[in-house]
This record gives C-alpha cells, sequence and structure tokens, in this order.
C-alpha cells in the first residue's frame, strides 16, 4: 500500500489530523495548494481530508474529479466540523447528511468518509467567514435563550475551541490499514 493525505484546512484542525494520519502510516501529508505537484499515478490510496464550510467540503469537486478519472484508486475522505462527535453527543444524522449532500452514496457507494471534530478560531478566518459568522451569532443568541443545546454551541463558538484528538483518527486508520490486508 502506497498512500498519500492531501488536506484542505482554513484553521489548521483539518491539517493536525492529516499529518497524525500521515505519521501513523507513514506517508506524506500534502497541503490542497501544493496538490498539483502530487502525481496521483504514484500512489494507490488517497486519503483527502478537508472541512465543512457552509454546509459544503472546500475541495470536494477536485476530489469528484480524481475519483473519476482514477477509478483504480482507493479514496477515503475526511471532514472535520465544530459539530461534537457522535459519541459526544452530536448528531450522526447531520453529519452524515453533511457528507451525503456532497458525495451521494448512490454516486459514491466505495467512498469511505469520517468526521472528525475539528475546532473554531474567529481569529483565523477570512472577512467573508468572519462576517457570515457575525450573523450566525447574531441568530444563534436568539435561540440559545429557549435551547440550552444552543446555549452551549453559541458560547464554545464564540470563544474559540479546539476539539481535536488523535484518537478520533482510529477508524480512518483501521480502513486504510485494512485496505492492504
Amino acid at each position: 500500500m502506497k498512500p498519500v493525505v492531501i488536506y484542505c484546512s482554513q484553521t489548521g484542525h483539518t491539517e493536525r489530523y492529516a499529518r497524525w494520519i500521515a505519521e501513523d502510516i507513514g506517508c506524506d501529508a500534502i497541503a490542497y495548494k501544493n496538490r498539483n505537484a502530487v502525481d496521483l499515478a504514484d500512489f494507490d490510496t488517497v486519503i483527502f481530508g478537508s472541512w465543512f464550510h457552509a454546509a459544503s467540503i472546500p475541495g470536494a469537486k477536485w476530489l469528484k474529479r480524481q475519483i473519476a478519472a482514477h477509478p483504480e484508486k482507493r479514496f477515503v475522505l475526511f471532514a472535520t466540523g465544530a459539530s461534537p462527535m457522535p459519541e459526544q453527543g452530536g448528531s450522526s444524522v447531520e453529519i452524515e447528511e453533511a457528507v451525503r449532500r456532497t458525495f451521494p452514496e448512490a454516486e459514491y457507494p466505495d467512498l469511505p468518509w469520517f468526521y472528525m471534530r475539528g475546532g473554531f478560531s474567529m481569529d483565523k478566518l477570512g472577512a467573508l467567514d468572519r462576517t457570515m459568522m457575525k450573523v450566525f451569532f447574531s441568530r444563534t443568541e436568539k435561540l440559545a435563550g429557549s435551547d440550552p443545546g444552543i446555549a452551549v454551541m453559541d458560547r464554545e463558538m464564540k470563544a474559540g475551541f479546539d476539539g481535536t484528538e488523535r484518537a478520533f483518527i482510529a477508524p480512518l486508520l483501521d480502513c486504510v490499514r485494512g485496505a492492504g490486508e
């Protein structure tokens, strides 16, 4: 098995997971901006990591093109987000719906995907994303009074947080290692 990890990260959380994965399976982690310097013909497994942004996954169009162009390769997707992991009380249904909006199961039945909690850092966002988050926070402030879950999320997001845990990569590692047996 010759894998590579290609990742798209805005605030560093996806990058952290990509580097942990690469370290654990003994391969390179390549930033999305450098993806064209990588010849996918040199690899049999491509692990692509990105993050949820307004219900989409940055880099998804590139990944779809690569899947179509290289049907002989194994592709694995991981996406990070601010939502808690299902074992932390997050909704696995909402996470799956978010992934399947971009990668419908009917079109990508063989694409294994994994969710890992990332984090949030307002100061690492670009101007447009900061503006969008301010609008988001004005909505969550109104809902926080009647929904304790939203109140907690609102406080965490405003304060910023790092929800990454190395243990969250274990299912992806099992999947990738199982492919090589």
